[in-house]
């Protein structure tokens, strides 16, 4: 059973109508993958899907079948509805609405149809947490055991956190339990930091907000901070901890973070504050941060 056929025989559109259709789900694709920062390889070896298909359905020349639209979503950690156009449904305010009871944990469901889209615990339960989010090579954990240290408070990498408790790196743990197993340890790790610290800094895995979910999580329980920086810093910040993968195809590698980097900025943009870190020194950079900090948990 295929999507665009299915479609078709329920909903019968012109030509034109079914293309366009085709070019919004690859774009959903795109988005998403760049959101995860998966390679294409990685999405194919996480969904099933060959390269080639991969290719296809990104270009907006492929036929996606109900099955591989699963088993792509599932690999991003999203819901499958969320690769098609308005989410399935006719009405975009119907597919907003479901959009957003789908972002609900569980708990909040059954008041849904009261406050659905809206935040009805204010600000409560951030406590003195700030959580920093944004790409590797942002400043995040430098940063972060700084103005950690200068609050008194703890500091936490979720990644370090998640290998801890798994006993194993994330790269292990991604090859041997797959992305949603990654997933899950992230959202335990989230839980008990905030659980057993009202105070705390955190470093937040660049790909969170990847995860509809586990983001909103974080955006609920820490005051969030977007660390910015150019992409020729990220590059460069990471080339200097020692990791040399970023230079493998040096012009490529550019063109794909410039390309992550534009498909999470609206994604970011949901923090509760920004800092571009390239725009100064390090002590400069930690001075501001800690004054948003402050500003935030007044």
């Amino acid at each position: 059973m295929q999507y665009i056929a299915d479609m078709q025989a329920t909903n019968p559109k012109s030509d034109q109508e079914s293309f366009a259709g085709s070019l919004e789900i690859a774009r959903r694709i795109r988005s998403a993958r760049a959101r995860a920062g998966f390679t294409r390889k990685q999405l194919s070896a996480a969904s099933g899907a060959s390269e080639r298909y991969l290719a296809h359905l990104e270009a907006g020349t492929g036929n996606p079948s109900v099955e591989m639209l699963l088993a792509i979503a599932d690999a991003l950690g999203m819901a499958m509805a969320d690769l098609l156009p308005m989410g399935g449904e006719r009405d975009q305010a119907v597919a907003q609405a479901a959009q957003l009871l789908r972002r609900l944990p569980p708990e909040r469901v059954q008041g849904a149809l009261k406050w659905l889209g809206e935040q009805p615990d204010g600000l409560d339960g951030k406590g003195r947490r700030i959580a920093l989010i944004g790409l590797r090579g942002a400043g995040k954990s430098s940063l972060g055991k700084a103005l950690a240290d200068r609050m008194g408070a703890p500091f936490f990498e979720m990644s370090k956190e998640v290998e801890r408790r798994y006993g194993g790196s994330i790269g292990v743990l991604l090859e041997i339990n797959g992305p949603s197993a990654l997933r899950r340890y992230e959202a335990e790790v989230l839980a008990d930091i905030c659980q057993h610290n009202p105070a705390a800094v955190v470093a937040a895995p660049g790909a969170i907000v990847a995860d509809g979910k586990l983001y909103d999580q974080l955006l609920r329980t820490a005051w969030t901070v977007w660390l910015q920086a150019k992409p020729e810093d990220h590059m460069d910040r990471v080339v200097a901890q020692g990791d040399l993968r970023p230079m493998t195809g040096n012009r490529a590698a550019m063109n794909d973070l410039k390309t992550i980097l534009a498909a999470r900025e609206a994604d970011y943009g949901r923090a509760d504050a920004r800092l571009d870190t390239s725009a100064q020194d390090f002590d400069q950079t930690l001075k501001q941060l800690e004054s948003i900090a402050i500003d935030l948990m007044k």
